[in-house]
């Protein structure tokens, strides 16, 4: 029997699956950590002169001493708190007069959009050219993509470090990372 050309023989097909298995093997996780890095290690900008810092809610300690060093280097006139408290002092803080200027903001519901959307809305009443957003470097990359959707003004994204465990790290790996799909997939609208 005469091989046909246009027909691999068994070794060949066998020998294209192996590669072909090696290659998912290698390529499958090697694509997954690159998708993660941008929730693990996102890009943050350095810190600069502003007109507002804006601490979004879900902090740990981290977000809000991100901004509060910000405030001490006279770096912005306004700090902003966007979402449910996460302290007691928080409202308190918007009612008192400061040399710095205290807002709180609680958009509902209370999510990553409905923050940007109020911070937008505040940033456009008040004329604001750029604004720091502050919340933890897992949320990052998300919240760019957000800010910068729904803010007219400049958005600088900064990142706090919650002291979470790696138990903690990889549960918001795991909500964060369909999240941040989720948000490319829709579009460019706020």
């Amino acid at each position: 029997m005469v091989a046909d050309p246009h027909h691999p023989s068994r070794p060949q097909v066998r020998w294209r699956r192996i590669r072909q298995a090696i290659q998912a093997v290698v390529l499958v996780p090697a694509l997954v950590v690159l998708s993660l890095l941008p929730i693990v290690r996102p890009s943050t900008d350095p810190p600069a002169a502003a007109d507002a810092v804006i601490v979004l809610s879900g902090d740990f300690g981290d977000r809000r001493a991100v901004a509060n060093s910000l405030v001490e280097k006279g770096l912005v006139p306004t700090l902003v708190f966007v979402g449910t408290p996460d302290r007691i002092d928080e409202d308190q803080l918007c009612q008192s007069r400061q040399r710095i200027e205290y807002l709180c903001l609680r958009p509902q519901p209370d999510n990553t959009r409905a923050e940007a959307r109020a911070v937008a809305q505040l940033a456009k009443s008040r004329g604001w050219r750029s604004v720091l957003v502050v919340t933890s470097r897992y949320h990052v990359t998300r919240s760019r993509v957000v800010f910068r959707r729904c803010v007219d003004a400049e958005v600088r994204m900064l990142a706090g470090d919650p002291p979470y465990g790696r138990d903690y790290l990889t549960q918001q790996i795991r909500t964060e990372w369909p999240k941040v799909l989720y948000t490319l997939a829709i579009g460019p609208g706020c």
